[in-house]
C-alpha cells in the first residue's frame, strides 16, 4: 500500500513539474521563446554583439465581438427611463453617427425574437416600444444567444430629451 502511494505521488509530481517545464519555455533553444522575450542579436561594430528585442506582437484594433464598443456614443442611463419595461428586456442604448438613430442593443436566440420601433416623439421624450416573442408553447428551440442592435430613425437629434421604454 505505501509503495502504491509513494508511486502515484513521484508519477503526479513527475507530471506537475513537466506541465511547469512546458509551461515557462524551459529546455527551448535560445531565441526560439514566444513572444517578444526572444532576443536575436546584431553586431552594432566588429567585434561587438548587442542583444536585441524580436518584433513587437501585432496589436490588432478593432471591435469587440460582445458589448458596446468604445468610442460608441451610450446614451446615459440618467436618460433613458425603463421603469415600464419588465424584467429581461433589453435597456441599451446608443446613439448612431448621424445623430438621429439609436441603436438598440439587444440579445435574442432560440424562439426568441425582439423587436423595437419609435412612438411617439415630443420636444422632452421619445418612446420606444419594445417586444420580446417568446417561444411557443411546447416547441423545443435552439439553445443559443446572439447580439443584435435595431436601429431607430428619430425625427430630430436626441439631444437632451428623455428615452422612454415601453413594452409594446
Amino acid at each position: 500500500m505505501r509503495t502504491t502511494v509513494k508511486l502515484l505521488g513521484a508519477g503526479l509530481l513527475l507530471v506537475m513539474a513537466t506541465a511547469c517545464a512546458a509551461n515557462s519555455g524551459a529546455g527551448a533553444p535560445a531565441g526560439t521563446g514566444p513572444g517578444p522575450s526572444a532576443t536575436t542579436t546584431s553586431a552594432s561594430a566588429p567585434g561587438t554583439v548587442t542583444p536585441t528585442l524580436g518584433p513587437p506582437p501585432s496589436q490588432t484594433v478593432g471591435r469587440p465581438t460582445q458589448g458596446i464598443a468604445p468610442g460608441d456614443d451610450v446614451v446615459a442611463e440618467t436618460q433613458v427611463n425603463a421603469r415600464a419595461l419588465p424584467e429581461g428586456y433589453p435597456r441599451s442604448l446608443t446613439r448612431g453617427l448621424d445623430g438621429r438613430t439609436l441603436l438598440l442593443q439587444a440579445e435574442e436566440g432560440g424562439c426568441r425574437r425582439i423587436s423595437a420601433r419609435v412612438g411617439e416623439q415630443t420636444a422632452q421624450q421619445v418612446v420606444v416600444l419594445i417586444t420580446v416573442l417568446p417561444a411557443p408553447k411546447g416547441q423545443m428551440c435552439p439553445d443559443y444567444l446572439r447580439e443584435i442592435k435595431i436601429p431607430l430613425a428619430l425625427a430630430a437629434p436626441l439631444g437632451t430629451r428623455t428615452v422612454v421604454l415601453r413594452q409594446g
